[in-house]
């Protein structure tokens, strides 16, 4: 199985990802560390393609060469995309996709702020946060409109995995 976690940040696709491909014995990637790897940091990524089409493209190019290259099953976490034709032409590939969705208070509370006073510093700008976690959200829903979706809504990683499992399991995917 070759399957892609679609989602957006901070919802558990990493997580998820890498507990799954522990349970079922299969190699984890992640967009994300793979552009690090290519380009050093995220930020000289975004640097050298600040235009988000372009951005997504390079992402695209990217996962293509994986999903080419590997010859056995896999799970991606796949960063962020929010171009409809990009994401249409990934999910015409030979592999399989599912979203990964929760509550935007659950998303919220696994923003990670490092630094001093990072609780403090996050608590303020609460509302700040809510509103791109919900910004993302409604981005994501036309864009990730034909992926099967999994609400892990409130439930803990152990939970959430066991739910994705099921899901793949119910849907012979495994």
């Amino acid at each position: 199985m070759k399957l892609l976690i679609w989602g957006i940040s901070c919802v558990g696709k990493t997580t998820i990802g890498k507990e799954l491909a522990k349970k079922i014995n299969c190699k984890f990637y992640d967009i994300d560390d793979e552009i690090i790897k290519m380009y050093g940091s995220i930020d000289i990524f975004q640097e050298e393609f600040p235009d988000d089409e372009i951005r997504y493209n390079e992402k695209k190019l990217i996962m293509l060469n994986i999903i080419e290259n590997e010859e056995k099953g896999f799970i991606m976490a796949v960063s962020p995309i929010f171009s409809e034709n990009i994401v249409e032409e990934l999910l015409m590939t030979n592999t399989k996709s599912i979203e990964i969705i929760d509550t935007q208070e659950a998303i919220y509370d696994r923003l990670v702020i490092e630094g001093e006073d990072a609780l403090e510093y996050k608590e303020k700008h609460k509302e700040h946060y809510m509103r791109s976690i919900q910004w993302d959200q409604l981005a994501s829903y036309d864009e990730f409109k034909s992926i099967p979706k999994v609400d892990i809504s409130n439930q803990n990683i152990k939970k959430a995995t066991l739910t994705v499992y099921d899901y793949l399991n119910k849907n012979n995917w495994l």
